[in-house]
């Protein structure tokens, strides 16, 4: 079945902006997250236009298709660029223009014959000039000739160049695709030993102190204890959950720990002015904690999975 390379970019527009990947490689350098994502955009618009090349019917037009010729070579030009950018914002910044054709095995002569009749036709290399042969050309073929100074004809084949450069795109973008996989793959390989879901457990055991603080006098002191274990299990999560989302915590999350940062400084001034225990709105504010450490813990549970699949 042949890829689709409109769809190839859809799914790589998603893949750039998956959170292991965007927040490593795009947050902290906005300029070549510009550059990527127009990139992209570039390699599709011109796929759109060469496939709109291959779409029109043009049976029956007698007299050369020159803007149809000139529209389908810059259009095969246009996404050469947008590959190659791609490709150094994503795999390698500092690849040459050649070698990267060189590593794709790209055949050059569709940009010669670009840059022969729809670069600079009457200036090539200061020496040579072309122009496409007078007469009827079909939808596919058409001749071109020029002065080198020696006069010579380039017969072209549209269709093949077509293909060429479909085989070209595609291997380029998956190639992209299984890098960025790789980027994802990498990240998740350095925390799916440490499950976010068991670090949280320790958080909700010290719910139970707190509770003691606030309704046994007997053993009301424990509730800072619950206070101070609560703290350390949340600035514990956060640390790892920076290393893997650099910061940019999920939204939910980041929610959560807001809720939960508040009710914790609530019981910290009441612990410090003696007015935990018998503290009836200390004990609606430990519901909600309790709530909220049940919430993170589904959460975390889902960021669990997806670093271990």
């Amino acid at each position: 079945m042949k890829t689709d390379i409109i769809k190839l970019c859809k799914n790589l527009n998603r893949q750039i902006h998956n959170p292991l990947f965007h927040n490593f490689y795009n947050i902290p350098d906005q300029l070549n997250y510009n550059q990527t994502f127009t990139s992209i955009d570039l390699v599709e618009d011109s796929q759109i236009a060469i496939e709109e090349f291959e779409n029109i019917d043009i049976d029956g037009i007698q007299g050369r298709s020159t803007l149809l010729i000139y529209g389908l070579l810059q259009s095969f030009f246009l996404q050469h660029d947008g590959l190659f950018y791609l490709y150094k914002c994503i795999v390698n910044r500092n690849i040459k223009r050649d070698d990267f054709f060189n590593l794709f095995s790209f055949d050059k002569n569709i940009r010669e014959v670009r840059n022969d009749i729809a670069g600079h036709p009457t200036n090539r290399h200061s020496s040579e000039f072309y122009f496409i042969a007078k007469g009827t050309t079909t939808k596919y073929e058409f001749t071109y000739a020029g002065y080198t100074p020696e006069f010579r004809t380039v017969d072209v084949d549209l269709k093949i160049f077509i293909q060429k450069q479909f085989d070209f795109a595609e291997k380029v973008l998956l190639f992209i695709q299984n890098n960025i996989k790789q980027k994802i793959e990498m990240k998740k390989e350095e925390h799916k030993n440490i499950k976010l879901s068991e670090m949280i457990i320790e958080a909700d055991r010290n719910i139970q102190l707190i509770s003691r603080g606030i309704r046994d006098g007997e053993r009301s002191f424990e509730g800072e204890w619950g206070i101070s274990g609560v703290e350390k299990s949340i600035q514990n999560l956060k640390k790892e959950l920076a290393l893997r989302y650099n910061s940019n915590l999920p939204a939910s999350i980041s929610e959560s720990f807001r809720m939960i940062d508040h009710i914790l400084l609530r019981f910290r001034e009441w612990d410090s002015e003696n007015l935990l225990l018998n503290n009836d709105d200390a004990e609606i504010f430990l519901d909600s904690l309790d709530n909220q450490i049940s919430e993170l813990s589904e959460m975390l549970k889902e960021v669990d999975e997806e670093f271990n699949t």
